[in-house]
């Protein structure tokens, strides 16, 4: 069926619809449409005309809107989820401090001394190697990220394995096929990875190239542990990394709801919800 066509019969279906009185707003139409993608992966402009008891005409302009306002993508027939798209290092790594450092705390509890651990680079992952440093002795880390390495430097019982590759310019990491072979090279009690976003599918990154250096990280290690504060949830990006099926661990600063949620529970990926209450003092930065 064409998208006019799916337009007419859902204007068709509108004769039994609430009177005008008893229609949502303009504003309550594109938070119901914002909270079903929030479900759904896609919509059909022809259902939610129908769910929202309102023209196709009317659906085509609130699609356009929040097309424009980039909280969707407009697709042939209906709408998606937008793809979520990294923010520079510098902006990501002054946000969600709090959250990253609770996360970091009880990540760092995890890791025991002779350990040897893969950390990926990142701005979440950033904060464990900080926590890494301050609170954990005799472990080893295998790392690609300049600033983790350097933070774990500070730390003289802390061994530190740098991987070759090519530098990506502005994240401080490297990545590419040298970077790989120096991870398929060793073997790891666990990965410790982030991700541009997370979904019921596993987590994707918006780089595929540093997605498969995480994925290679995961497939190494006898545990994978997944950080990520909760403004991750149900975030799309071009490249998944790993699904939830290889991942043993998630840690993050809220509970995830819904299908994410589901999703979780149903590969059997332990969920660990920092307690900021539980956790030590910030580490001075």
């Amino acid at each position: 069926m064409s998208e006019d066509a799916g337009i007419a019969e859902a204007d068709a279906g509108r004769a039994a619809a609430a009177p005008d009185r008893d229609r949502l707003s303009k504003a309550d139409r594109h938070q119901r449409i914002l909270a079903q993608l929030a479900a759904a992966p896609s919509l059909r402009a022809s259902e939610l005309a129908v769910a929202l008891q309102v023209s196709g005409e009317t659906i085509r302009r609130d699609l356009l809107e929040l097309n424009e306002q980039g909280l969707i993508n407009r697709t042939y027939g209906g709408a998606s989820r937008p793809f979520a798209q990294e923010a520079s290092r510098r902006d990501r790594r002054a946000v969600m401090i709090a959250e990253r450092e609770t996360i970091a705390a009880a990540v760092s509890a995890m890791v025991l001394p002779k350990e040897v651990v893969m950390l990926g680079g990142g701005a979440t992952t950033y904060h464990v190697a900080r926590f890494l440093s301050a609170r954990n002795r005799d472990i080893t880390v295998i790392t690609h990220d300049f600033a983790a390495a350097a933070a774990l430097g500070t730390n003289p019982t802390i061994r530190v394995l740098f991987c070759a590759g090519r530098l990506q310019p502005g994240e401080g990491y490297l990545l590419g096929s040298q970077t790989i072979a120096s991870i398929n090279g060793y073997e790891a009690n666990r990965a410790i990875v982030g991700a541009t976003g997370i979904g019921v599918r596993g987590l994707y990154d918006a780089d595929e190239e540093a997605g498969a250096v995480y994925a290679a990280m995961i497939h190494r290690a006898a545990e994978a542990i997944l950080v990520a504060d909760h403004s991750k949830f149900d975030q799309l990006a071009v490249s998944i990394c790993a699904p939830w099926s290889a991942i043993d661990r998630f840690v993050t600063d809220r509970a995830p709801t819904g299908a994410l949620a589901a999703a979780i529970r149903e590969a059997g990926t332990d969920l660990v919800v920092a307690d900021r209450a539980a956790g030590a003092a910030p580490l001075a930065r």
